[in-house]
């Protein structure tokens, strides 16, 4: 079957002018990224103002006829137009098409081409516009004309060049980044994932304790677990939460773990803020604090009084400062049904997503002795 546009032929220059149009707006944003367009019109800016100065020094020389003004800034806009056409036509097809694809020999011919054409052009320029219409150009001046067309072509030729690899330079360091950042993100979103199974795990496994019991604090388990779920769900796909959220969700996973300790005595769990007010709105990375809560209570003495002890706090530096402490459970000891040792994943996750989310702006310390557990979490703002 026949293209549209071998049925069409007359349709054919409109397709390679449409091809043209996409490739130049193509070609136009990724160079603006690069190098901004404002940085082109300085560029050409400085180099009108060079020709302006050029022309005002030459009208002071008394040996020279004083100018008439309207072919000097004419020459001057036909060698800005000219100087232009080099500088692009270098830019955006030679070095592409030649050096890019690593052909040298061919971008040398290409340059060669592109110089001789200037000249030829800036000589015509010459005859077209003179700027004394009584001095025409003498034989004895086309070496130096020659020598100064040559060395403006390649001055051209080299600050394009210059550009361009600059430009390709800062593309490849935007994707380079681009990349480094999508990896991260698959990386947390696996952290991610793996933090949920791993709490659901060791929750599940705490509501079989309470079931097997036949315990009446069960259903009240069940239900904190879907507000934790909840909170699992619709919350920690983002990349930051506010700090209330986030302590409506740790006190939500304490008073889980308050449902296996006894309901008499004193204060098995201690829980206390400072400095940060009734709804306290700094940004953190979800079920961040977590980690850290589920691992006392892995390896704490659920015997002891209060079992854990917390405090978050935020001086007036800006820091959050979070502190867990803990007894150890005796050597020797069985850990309740539900919180057995399962690898250490939630601290070697927690560490991570650390370095990830809070590089050079985090510091977690964790002190152990056989009685005492004490870990400390320090997260200062970006």
């Amino acid at each position: 079957m026949e293209s549209v546009a071998n049925l069409n032929p007359a349709l054919e220059p409109v397709g390679w002018l449409n091809r043209l149009r996409v490739w130049f707006r193509q070609e136009r944003t990724a160079d603006s990224a690069a190098v901004p367009g404002w940085a082109h019109a300085v560029l050409w800016l400085y180099l009108l103002g060079v020709d302006a100065f050029v022309l005002y020094a030459q009208s002071l020389n008394p040996k020279m006829p004083a100018p008439h003004w309207a072919p000097w800034l004419g020459r001057t806009v036909v060698i800005d137009v000219l100087g232009a056409g080099l500088f692009y036509l270098n830019w955006r097809i030679l070095i592409p098409r030649t050096l890019g694809q690593g052909r040298v020999g061919r971008y040398s011919l290409g340059a060669l081409l592109l110089v001789s054409l200037y000249e030829l052009l800036r000589f015509f320029s010459n005859r077209l516009l003179p700027l004394q219409a009584t001095s025409p150009m003498r034989g004895e001046e086309l070496p130096r004309l020659l020598l100064q067309y040559t060395l403006a072509a390649l001055f051209l030729l080299f600050l394009s060049s210059a550009l361009c690899v600059t430009r390709d330079y800062l593309r490849a360091q935007r994707h380079r980044r681009e990349l480094e950042r999508q990896q991260l993100l698959t990386e947390l979103t696996a952290l991610k994932m793996q933090v949920n199974p791993h709490f659901l795990f060791n929750t599940l496994n705490n509501i079989y304790s309470l079931a097997s019991q036949k315990s009446d604090r069960a259903p009240e388990a069940v239900l904190r677990l879907s507000e934790i779920m909840r909170y699992m769900l619709y919350e920690s796909s983002a990349d930051t939460v506010p700090l209330a959220k986030e302590l409506q969700h740790l006190r939500s996973f304490l008073e889980l773990q308050r449902l296996r300790l006894p309901a008499t005595g004193p204060a098995a769990i201690v829980f206390d803020t400072v400095g940060l007010g009734e709804s306290p709105s700094w940004p953190i990375a979800p079920m961040l604090l977590q980690p850290l809560v589920e691992n006392a209570f892995k390896h704490g003495d659920l015997t002891a009084r209060p079992v854990v002890r917390m405090r978050l706090e935020q001086p007036e530096s800006g820091a959050l400062h979070f502190v867990v402490d803990n007894a150890v459970a005796p050597a020797g000891s069985r850990p309740p049904a539900g919180l057995e040792p399962s690898g250490g994943v939630g601290l070697v996750n927690l560490r991570r997503r650390l370095e990830l989310l809070y590089p050079g702006r985090h510091q977690l310390v964790i002190s152990a002795t056989p009685e005492h557990y004490r870990a400390v979490l320090t997260l200062w703002p970006g």
